[in-house]
C-alpha cells in the first residue's frame, strides 16, 4: 500500500525521497500528537505537579528547542543534514522510551527537555534536506511535508485521549515507535549518496542564486539582510498565533463554551489543511505568486480571524474564524522555510533554516509570556488586541523583507553583468 501511494504521487513529479520524508513525517506527527496535547494533564493529574511546574517546564522545552534549532542548522551544514536528522531520531527515541518506562518527574522533566532539544535536530535539517533533494521544487516540497504532518496531527490528537485512558505509558512508547519508524525511513530510504551537499543555482528554477561569496562569515552574506526581516516576520506571526492555544480555551470556557467545542476547532484546522490545498494553490497561481504577497495575504487572513474573536461572536463564527485563520496559516508556514531556502548560500542552507525556525520558536516563547501578562492584568479581550499588534509588526517585517529581497536581486544582477 505504501509503495502504491508513493508511485501514484510520483506521477505528480515529486521525487521518491521527498515522498518518503512526507510519509515518515505523517507517521511521526501522528505519534507526537498523541503526546503534546496531554503534557500538562499528565504532569498535573498523574505526576501531581502544579500548573506552575508544568508551565515552567513547557517554557524550558521551548527555549532548549530554540537553542537546538540554531545549533542543528550550523552543524547540519558542516556534518550533513541526514546525519543530524538520524542523531535527532535516536535521541528522541531514547528520551521518549525513558519517559514511557519510568513515568516519574525525575525522569520526565529532563526527558521532556531532551526531547525538545532532539526535535530541533530533526526538523531544521529536514527543511534543509527537502531543499537539497528537490531544489527545483521550491515551495512544493515544504508544503507537502506541512500537509502530511498536519494530517498526522489530526489523527493523533483524536487518538491521544483514547490511548491515555488506557495508559499514559503507551502515549510515550507509541510516540517513540513513530520516531523510530521515521528513523528507518531516513536511514534506508534516503541514501547519503543521493544528497547533493550544495544546491546549484542553475537548478533552482525561479529562485535566487546562492551568495556571491561562499564560505564568508554569516553576517557578511548579502542575503543575511533578507533573512533577518523574514525571521522577524515569522516570529511575530507565531507570537500572535500561539494565543489560540494559550488563552482561547480559557476565554471560550468563560463564555460558556465546552472543551469539546474548543477541540473541534483544531479538528477543523487539520481537515482544512488537508482538503483545501487546491484553494491555496489557486490563490498562489492567480495572485500570491511571490512570497511577499503570500505573507501579506496570510497576515490579512490571520488578522481578520482575531477581529472575529475580539467581538465574542456565537459559536458558528468561531468555526468561520478558524477557517479564515487556517487559510492564512497554510500560506505563511510552508512559505517561510521555502523563502529561507531560496536566499541561502549553498554552504549555509541548514543554518538559514535554523535561524528561521529559531525565530518561530522565539514567537512561541514570547507570545505566551506577553499573552499571560495581558490576560492577568486586562482580561482576555485585550489578548486579541495584542495578537493584532503582533500581526501589524509582522506586516512591517515582511515589508522590510520585500525591500531587502529586491535590493539583493538587483545586486546579483549587477554582479552577473
Amino acid at each position: 500500500m505504501k509503495n502504491g501511494l508513493i508511485k501514484r504521487l510520483q506521477h505528480l513529479g515529486i521525487p521518491r525521497s521527498i515522498l518518503l520524508l512526507a510519509l515518515g513525517g505523517f507517521i511521526q506527527s501522528t505519534g507526537n500528537a498523541l503526546m503534546w496535547p496531554l503534557n500538562s494533564l499528565f504532569m498535573h493529574n498523574i505526576l501531581g505537579r502544579s500548573l506552575t511546574d508544568a508551565g515552567t517546564l513547557m517554557s524550558g522545552q521551548a527555549l532548549v528547542m530554540l537553542l537546538g534549532q540554531f545549533f542543528s542548522g550550523f552543524l547540519a551544514d558542516r556534518l550533513g543534514a541526514r546525519r543530524m536528522m538520524l542523531f535527532g531520531f535516536v535521541s528522541s527515541v531514547l528520551c521518549l522510551g525513558l519517559m514511557g518506562i519510568f513515568p516519574v518527574w525525575e525522569v520526565y522533566a529532563p526527558g521532556l527537555l531532551g526531547f525538545g532539544f532532539a526535535n530541533a535536530f530533526i526538523f531544521v535539517p529536514l527543511n534543509a534536506l527537502v531543499n537539497l533533494l528537490w531544489p527545483e521544487g521550491g515551495r512544493r516540497g515544504f508544503n507537502l511535508i506541512y500537509v502530511f504532518n498536519n494530517a498526522g496531527v489530526a489523527i493523533g490528537t483524536a487518538l491521544g485521549g483514547i490511548v491515555a485512558n488506557y495508559s499514559f505509558r503507551f502515549v510515550f512508547l507509541f510516540n517513540a515507535l513513530a520516531f523510530f519508524t521515521y528513523f528507518i525511513f531516513v536511514l534506508f530510504g534516503i541514501p547519503k549518496k543521493s544528497i547533493s551537499t550544495k544546491a546549484s543555482p542553475k537548478s533552482k528554477k525561479g529562485m535566487i542564486a546562492p551568495s556571491i561569496h561562499p564560505q564568508r562569515k554569516l553576517t557578511h552574506d548579502l542575503c543575511f539582510a533578507v533573512l533577518l526581516p523574514l525571521s522577524g516576520g515569522i516570529l511575530m506571526v507565531w507570537a500572535a498565533y500561539i494565543q489560540l492555544t494559550t488563552v482561547l480555551p480559557i476565554i471560550m470556557s468563560q463564555l460558556g463554551f465546552s472543551l469539546p467545542q474548543y477541540s473541534i476547532l483544531w479538528t477543523l484546522n487539520g481537515i482544512i489543511i488537508v482538503t483545501l490545498q487546491p484553494l491555496i494553490n489557486w490563490s498562489i497561481h492567480f495572485w500570491a505568486h511571490t512570497f511577499t504577497r503570500q505573507f501579506y495575504l496570510a497576515c490579512l487572513l490571520i488578522g481578520s480571524s482575531f477581529v472575529i474573536f475580539l467581538i465574542q461572536p456565537p459559536y458558528a463564527f468561531y468555526l468561520f474564524a478558524i477557517l479564515v485563520l487556517t487559510l492564512g496559516e497554510m500560506l505563511v508556514l510552508p512559505a517561510v522555510p521555502a523563502a529561507a531556502a531560496q536566499i541561502a548560500p549553498g554552504d549555509k542552507v541548514a543554518t538559514y533554516q535554523g535561524i528561521a525556525a529559531g525565530a518561530a520558536s522565539g514567537g512561541r516563547v514570547l507570545g505566551p509570556f506577553l499573552g499571560g501578562l495581558v490576560f492577568d492584568h486586562w482580561g482576555g479581550q485585550m489578548n486579541w488586541i495584542l495578537a493584532l499588534s503582533f500581526i501589524g509588526l509582522a506586516i512591517f517585517a515582511f515589508s522590510l523583507y520585500a525591500q531587502a529581497e529586491h535590493c539583493f536581486r538587483l545586486r546579483l544582477s549587477e554582479v552577473a553583468q
